[in-house]
This record gives structure tokens, C-alpha cells and sequence, in this order.
């Protein structure tokens, strides 16, 4: 008895560990569907600059410092511009994201990973039913990223790999 119990206990000490950690790094946010990354649109820092779909390269514009603020809860900064992207109005369906200052603890500029798989996630914002989703399915470059409702399709999976920019 005293064996099932030291081996549950370590059990349980290994898997908290192993999920507690979280994502720590910077990563390429690639969808699952079009194969397309997140990336500030013409690598812009301008407040205001629209989240957008770009071909994968390995650039600092497309590549996001994983900032945890709670479990599976992340804010994004990008390297290049130092900041992050959050709904560009009311936390609603079918709003665009745009690039704004990080400001640590704000609601919405938190996004949940929801792991799929290995290195998959849905990514929800904080607070709200929505999931980060690209408007063009087919992966136009610099096609909007937007706030839709859960479809159970690949076009709202979104894959992380890490990566270190050359430029």
C-alpha cells in the first residue's frame, strides 16, 4: 500500500511539473490550414498596424516572446517591435487585431493555448468565447487575422515552433 501511494505521489509531482511549465521562449505562430504566420503587417510599429497572415520566414516580425500570466495563458510580445496585438474594438466576433503597446495584465491582450496536440493549440483570448482565426481560409498574404466563434475546423489550430530570427 505504501508502494501505491509513493508511486502516485511521485506521479503527480512529475505530471505538474511537466504541465506547470508552460510555453517559454519565442515562437513562429503557424496556421494549421493555410500555413500561414502571425506577423505585423509590413513589420509596422505603429499603434494601430493589423495583425496579418505572411508566408513563413524566419524574421523578428513574425516571431512572439511567450509572456505567462496564468495557466496556458500567454501575452504575446514581438520581438521586433516590442509590442503585442489585441482586438482592435469590443471583444466581438469578426474584429480585427491590431498592434498596441504591451501593457502586463491587460485582459485583452491575453490569449489561452488550448493544446489540440503536440505543438497545437486553439488560441483563445481571455474573458471571451472567441478564438484567434484567419479571415481568408485559403491564406492570402496580408489577409486579416480576426476574433471568430469556435468551428471545430484547422483553420482555427495554430502550430508554435521555436525560432531565432536572422533578421
Amino acid at each position: 500500500m505504501k508502494k501505491i501511494f509513493a508511486f502516485l505521489f511521485v506521479l503527480m509531482i512529475f505530471t505538474s511539473t511537466c504541465f506547470s511549465q508552460g510555453i517559454q521562449g519565442n515562437y513562429a505562430i503557424k496556421n494549421v490550414q493555410t500555413g500561414m504566420l502571425l506577423r505585423v503587417k509590413d513589420a509596422g510599429s505603429k499603434n494601430g498596424t493589423p495583425l496579418v497572415a505572411y508566408y513563413p520566414e524566419n524574421w523578428k516580425c513574425m516571431t512572439w516572446s511567450f509572456k505567462n500570466t496564468g495557466e496556458n495563458t500567454y501575452q504575446l510580445q514581438n520581438l521586433l517591435t516590442g509590442k503585442t496585438f489585441q482586438p482592435s474594438g469590443a471583444t466581438n466576433a469578426d474584429v480585427v487585431f491590431e498592434e498596441q503597446p504591451l501593457i502586463p495584465g491587460s485582459s485583452n491582450q491575453q490569449y489561452e493555448f488550448i493544446a489540440v496536440k503536440q505543438d497545437t493549440y486553439l488560441i483563445k483570448i481571455k474573458g471571451a468565447d472567441l478564438y484567434i482565426t484567419p479571415a481568408d481560409t485559403e491564406g492570402s498574404v496580408n489577409s486579416a487575422i480576426i476574433l471568430a466563434r469556435k468551428r471545430n475546423t484547422p483553420d482555427q489550430c495554430w502550430n508554435i515552433y521555436q525560432q531565432s530570427p536572422t533578421m
